[in-house]
C-alpha cells in the first residue's frame, strides 16, 4: 500500500512540475484598460443610470462619451456594451450602422487581431471582442432610405462636362447629373485650377465657395495648363460608400469618398487653346445669274479646311425663297420654284468654322470684321436680326448686298447672254467700286458700287431666322445643347 501511495505522490508530482511550466500564450493577456464609447456624427447619447458595471464612470453631458476602467481576462466581453446601444439616440432621418475601434481589438479566447477601423457590428461588440489597449470605440449611422435595397449609390454618372475650353473662354458650371440619378446625388461643386510649374496659382470653384487660399481667375489664358475636379454629394436618403464608381463623360475616373461625399480630383488636365480668328471666307462656283423662269441652282463651295459651307439661299422677302439645305426646307413660307423676271432676289449663305484643332490646340472662329468673298469679289454681309452675337464666334449666317435680277426671254438676244443682272446693292470691302452687268459668267458677281460698308438690303431680314427657329433648327439658335467633350 505504501509503494502504491508513493507511485501516485510522484505521478501528482510531475504533473503539477508539467503545469508549471507550460506556457499559456493562448490566453488574452489581463490587465486595466480604459474603455470610450462615442457616438459620432448624426448621433447623440443621453444620460443613462441603469449601466451594469462597476468600474465606469459616464459623463452625464448629451453628446459627451462614456468611460469605462475594463478589467480584461482571457474571456472577457463587452456585453454591458448593449446599455450603450440602447440608449444612442440618433438624428431624425439617421439609424446606426456600425462601430470602428481606434485601435487593434482581438477576437475571444486567442491573439487574433482586428485592425483599427475595422468595421464592427453590435453582436461582434457586445460578445465576440475583447481589448488590450485604452480603446475608443465610435458609433456609425446612415440615413434612412424609403428604399432600403436601392439606398447605397454604387454607380455615380457625370455627363456634359466641358473640356474644350480656349483664350479668353469664361468659366462656366457645366457637369450634369445623369437623367435617372437626378434624385440620388448631386454637383456640390465643380473647380478648375491653373497650374504654373506644376503648382497651383488660381482656382475657380462653380459654387462661388471659398475652398482655399488660392487667388480666383474667371477666364482661360491661352497656354496655360488647367486641373478640373469636382465634388459630389448624396441626396436625402442616399449613400455613397468607398466602392462608389464613378464616371465622368463617359471614362471611369478615380475618386475618394470623403465624410459622406465623392470627391473626383484631377479628372482631366488642358492646355487652353489658342483663338485665331479666320480673316476672309471664299465661297466659291456660285451660280448668281438666272434668266426668266430658271429653277434655282446650287454650286457653292469653299476650299479652305478651316470653315465649312452649309447651305446658301435666293430670297424675295422674308417668306419667300429658296434654300440648297433639305434640312432647313421648311424656312419660307413660300418657296421659289422658278425665278421670275423683274423681281430682285438678294444671296445668303451659312458657313461653320472648324473650331477647335486638337492637333493645334487651336480654336477657329469668325470675328465680326471678317470678310466675306463670293466667286473671288468681295461682298459685304449682314448677320440676321436676330442673331444678337457679335461675330466673334464659329458661325455665320448672313445675307448679303449681291443681288440677282432675272430679265425677261429676249429671243433675238446673244446666246451667250443669261438675260439677268446679278449686282451688289452698295460698296465692297475691298475697295472696288463698278457695277457692271454679268451677262457673261454666270458665277461672278459684279462689283460693288462704292459707298456704304454694312447696306440695307431692302428685305426685311428677320423672317428667315425666325422661321429657322420654328423649323427646329439646333444650328443657329443660341443656347446649351449636350455637348461630346472626350
Amino acid at each position: 500500500m505504501k509503494k502504491t501511495t508513493t507511485k501516485l505522490l510522484t505521478a501528482l508530482l510531475t504533473l503539477c512540475i508539467v503545469l508549471t511550466l507550460m506556457p499559456m500564450t493562448a490566453f488574452a493577456e489581463s490587465g486595466t484598460y480604459a474603455v470610450e464609447f462615442y457616438p459620432g456624427d448624426h448621433g447623440s447619447m443621453t444620460k443613462n443610470d441603469q449601466i451594469p458595471f462597476v468600474y465606469y464612470g459616464i459623463d452625464d453631458d448629451v453628446n459627451k462619451p462614456y468611460y469605462y476602467k475594463l478589467n480584461v481576462s482571457e474571456t472577457e466581453t463587452l456585453s454591458f456594451a448593449g446599455s450603450i446601444i440602447n440608449v444612442l439616440s440618433p438624428n431624425p432621418g439617421y439609424e446606426f450602422s456600425y462601430w470602428t475601434a481606434d485601435a487593434a481589438v482581438y477576437q475571444i479566447g486567442g491573439d487574433t487581431a482586428i485592425p483599427a477601423g475595422t468595421a464592427l457590428s453590435s453582436v461582434q461588440i457586445q460578445s465576440k471582442i475583447t481589448v488590450k489597449s485604452d480603446v475608443t470605440f465610435t458609433a456609425h449611422f446612415k440615413q434612412i432610405s424609403e428604399y432600403p435595397d436601392e439606398s447605397e449609390i454604387t454607380n455615380a454618372t457625370i455627363e456634359d462636362v466641358r473640356f474644350n475650353y480656349g483664350a479668353g473662354d469664361t468659366t462656366e458650371t457645366s457637369a450634369f447629373v445623369t437623367p435617372v440619378d437626378y434624385e440620388k446625388y448631386d454637383v456640390a461643386y465643380e473647380c478648375w485650377q491653373q497650374f504654373e510649374n506644376n503648382e497651383p496659382v488660381a482656382a475657380w470653384y462653380s459654387d462661388n465657395g471659398s475652398h482655399g487660399s488660392l487667388p480666383t481667375f474667371t477666364k482661360f489664358e491661352g497656354g496655360k495648363k488647367y486641373v478640373y475636379s469636382l465634388m459630389l454629394k448624396p441626396k436625402d436618403g442616399y449613400s455613397f460608400s468607398s466602392e462608389t464608381i464613378v464616371t465622368v463623360n463617359g471614362q471611369k475616373v478615380s475618386a475618394h469618398f470623403v465624410d459622406g461625399f465623392m470627391y473626383v480630383p484631377a479628372v482631366k488636365t488642358i492646355t487652353a487653346s489658342t483663338v485665331t480668328v479666320i480673316d476672309v471666307v471664299e465661297i466659291n462656283d456660285v451660280t448668281v445669274s438666272f434668266k426668266n423662269g430658271d429653277k434655282p441652282v446650287f454650286t457653292g463651295d469653299v476650299s479652305d479646311g478651316k470653315y465649312y459651307y452649309r447651305a446658301e439661299w435666293w430670297e424675295l422677302d422674308s417668306k419667300t425663297g429658296a434654300i440648297s439645305a433639305d434640312f432647313f426646307s421648311g424656312a419660307y413660307e413660300n418657296k421659289i420654284t422658278t425665278f421670275e423676271a423683274g423681281k430682285t432676289y438678294h444671296y445668303g449663305v451659312y458657313v461653320v468654322s472648324e473650331g477647335f484643332v486638337e492637333s493645334e490646340n487651336t480654336s477657329y472662329v469668325f470675328g465680326p470684321n471678317t470678310k466675306l468673298k463670293i466667286n473671288g469679289e468681295f461682298v459685304n454681309y449682314k448677320r440676321y436680326e436676330n442673331d444678337t452675337s457679335d461675330g466673334s464666334d464659329g458661325t455665320m449666317w448672313v445675307i448679303t448686298d449681291l443681288t440677282m435680277t432675272p430679265k425677261a426671254n429676249d429671243t433675238n438676244s446673244d446666246s451667250s447672254d443669261t438675260n439677268s443682272d446679278s449686282k451688289d446693292t452698295s460698296s465692297n470691302n475691298s475697295g472696288t467700286s463698278t457695277n457692271s452687268n454679268s451677262n457673261t459668267d454666270s458665277k461672278n458677281p459684279a462689283k460693288n458700287n462704292a459707298g456704304s460698308t454694312n447696306p440695307n438690303t431692302g428685305n426685311n431680314v428677320s423672317g428667315i431666322l425666325l422661321t429657322f427657329v420654328i423649323a427646329g433648327s439646333g444650328l443657329v439658335i443660341a443656347g446649351r445643347k449636350s455637348r461630346k467633350n472626350k
